[in-house]
């Protein structure tokens, strides 16, 4: 047992908080389990939109040296995440960081954190919305062959209305609980990777064709990130790459409203 395993037991006992007691947060519990937890950390990473707002820039930064500067990127996340993992083991909470940190480093820390997560998902969910909305616009007027109606995302009133609806909606589904969240992100996550499916094929199609003249062979030096041209790009694509994973970390939050405390993110270490 860890040192801070035991700080984190006995601030526990001093709490008064109990294995049984964790869960009465009025939340659902054991409705997620493994696939849907795997989903939600899916979903939240939003891989189509983080290619669409970061692969075009990280490109720009890094030039083919982007497939070296994602796996960098990936490290740091691997490493949180067995981090997270152990913090999760010792003690479920969907507090999560805030939780863990103030039960270690006291409540100041603890704040300091939790308020740091809050600013950032609000900075990030309305930068998710506004995307949205110029891409729902930029559909609408595909399907209606209108380009009046894909020019009302340069609207700013239409634009922010949008946005406040979709954020509105997400709101409701929120709100309704984890089952509804799960059924939604399994139909989302599928149209994703449907999406990603049908733009992989269509690139390797294109890149093979003779009539592609801007296409390049492959070359094992795209995953040398000692080949980047500068430190400040690779540090600017670095950060891209980051960004890239943002939301992983979402199927910790609902750790106690998963079943399978065996092989979900609501593992439980065991007594020694």
């Amino acid at each position: 047992m860890t040192q801070l395993d035991v700080r984190l037991q006995a601030t526990d006992k001093d709490d008064g908080a109990s294995a049984e007691g964790i869960r009465q947060k009025g939340l659902s519990g054991n409705s997620v389990g493994l696939l849907g937890s795997a989903v939600i950390g899916v979903s939240t990473v939003a891989p189509v939109y983080c290619l669409t707002s970061t692969l075009g820039s990280t490109a720009g930064e890094v030039g083919l040296q982007m497939p070296a500067v994602f796996l960098a990127g990936f490290l740091p996340m691997l490493l949180v995440a067995f981090a997270y993992r152990e913090l999760n083991r010792a003690m479920p909470d969907c507090g999560t960081s805030f939780t863990w940190t103030v039960k270690a480093f006291g409540p100041r820390v603890g704040w300091m954190c939790g308020w740091g997560l809050v600013i950032a998902t609000i900075i990030v969910l309305s930068n998710l919305a506004g995307v949205a909305t110029s891409y729902f616009w930029l559909l609408a007027g595909e399907i209606t062959g209108s380009d009046s109606v894909a020019a009302l995302d340069g609207n700013k009133a239409v634009h922010i209305v949008t946005c406040l609806a979709l954020i509105a909606i997400a709101t409701v589904v929120s709100y309704r609980g984890m089952t509804a969240t799960k059924g939604l992100q399994y139909a989302l996550v599928g149209l994703q990777l449907v999406v990603l499916a049908v733009f992989v094929a269509m690139a390797f199609s294109k890149a093979g064709s003779a009539g592609f003249p801007t296409g390049v062979d492959f070359s094992w030096s795209w995953l040398n990130p000692f080949a980047v041209q500068s430190f400040a790009a690779f540090t600017a694509g670095l950060s891209l790459s980051i960004f890239m994973y943002w939301g992983w970390d979402a199927c910790l939050t609902a750790n106690e409203e998963t079943s399978g405390s065996g092989s979900t993110p609501a593992a439980r270490r065991s007594s020694p």
